[in-house]
């Protein structure tokens, strides 16, 4: 299972967030993150933030649509995205997916990265996915096999100062060796066979790999999995049960 959180950043190709949004048993969205959701067409199951991002229109419609709203103080210690991560990982099972968390400001980015590492913390799997871009922080100790084809780059952080790898399979292998957090060493490989392999004994490791369909082995993010949300409100226009209106349903 897997929870779709929509975050306030950039969406540059719509038709790979809808496969995205298609994949998810679960979706929230994090304050800005809605109004892309609503010009697609599309609800969440939540719709969660201090809504400074977002205009009040697309909040009512969202309460009027039967979606859950939870609305915070804009001032607060965290940010939408982690309110949005902390719902989702006290409701649903499996991994965390965030979309849009790239092309905003470079601090928000970076904190989503964070919240990476605190998911990994917690065995959590969680994951950045944009179309031309997986993000993923692992924990050691931990093998995961690569589903990107031939050629496809791959970069590699510790965030920690323990990390010691394996990689095979790429076009620089290595055998157990210690991975600084303060070089460049890891950016910029290279996948050289099928089914690469990363395999972390030691520490906290940042991975990032250019291809949007990578899922570090999570699974079950084919796009038509079934929706297994709680929610049956559909939005505005929406037909009605039983009905045909020859297009798509929305969600909820």
């Amino acid at each position: 299972m897997s929870c779709a959180i929509f975050l306030n950043g950039e969406y540059e190709d719509e038709r790979y967030y809808l496969r995205q949004f298609d994949a998810a048993q679960a979706v929230v969205a994090a304050d800005g993150g809605h109004a892309f959701l609503r010009r697609v067409g599309r609800w969440p199951h939540l719709l969660i933030g201090d809504f400074d991002s977002l205009d009040a229109r697309l909040v009512d419609e969202a309460r009027a649509a039967g979606v859950e709203v939870v609305a915070h103080p804009a001032r607060k210690d965290e940010t939408d995205a982690e309110l949005a991560v902390a719902q989702a990982a006290a409701r649903f099972p499996g991994e965390i997916v965030l979309l849009g968390a790239l092309g905003g400001a470079l601090d928000h980015v970076l904190g989503h990265l964070c919240i990476l590492r605190a998911l990994a913390e917690r065995g959590r799997p969680g994951r950045i996915a944009a179309p031309a871009l997986a993000a993923t922080v692992l924990r050691a100790p931990t093998t995961v096999r690569l589903g990107s084809p031939v050629g496809t780059r791959v970069s590699l952080v510790a965030l920690s100062t323990d990390v010691v790898l394996t990689l095979r399979g790429l076009e620089y292998e290595i055998i157990d060796e210690h991975l600084p957090a303060s070089v460049c060493r890891g950016l910029s490989n290279r996948v050289e066979s099928t089914a690469p392999r990363l395999e972390l004994s030691h520490g906290l490791l940042l991975a990032m790999v250019f291809d949007g369909a990578e899922t570090f082995g999570a699974g079950g993010l084919e796009p038509g999995s079934p929706w297994a949300g709680s929610l049956g409100t559909r939005g505005p226009g929406a037909a009605p049960d039983g009905a045909d209106d020859g297009s798509r349903r929305e969600r909820p």
